[in-house]
């Protein structure tokens, strides 16, 4: 083979590495991009949640009507998850043992105490 052809395959291979780690490249930054904007969006999601909680174990009722508010609106979202469920759960039993102490009942059916 000629050194012509030679040095014209490899700066051929040569720039289709080079192209297909461009490519690699953009499509790792998307993921990346992807994967902070979920984890982001997850924090807030929980910094909400926590002041759900904080308002709907509060003694004022007015902190109630807001944390059910604000309940509705966390859940009638297409990313709610099991554990978003589970909060919803927690939040609303608690809130029944704070309401009604003597009929709260556990999610097994035994008296809570």
């Amino acid at each position: 083979m000629d050194v012509g052809w030679v040095s014209a395959v490899v700066a051929l291979v040569g720039a289709a590495v080079a192209a297909a780690s461009v490519v690699v490249t953009v499509l790792e930054g998307r993921r990346m991009r992807r994967n902070t904007e979920f984890s982001v969006h997850r924090d807030l999601w929980w910094q909400r949640w926590t002041w759900v909680v904080e308002r709907a174990l509060s003694r004022d009722p007015d902190d109630h009507d807001a944390a059910a508010l604000m309940t509705h609106a966390l859940t009638t979202r297409s990313w709610v998850t099991e554990d978003d469920e589970w909060v919803v759960w927690a939040v609303q039993r608690a809130e029944r043992r704070r309401l009604h102490p003597e009929r709260t009942r556990d999610r097994d059916g035994g008296r809570s105490r």
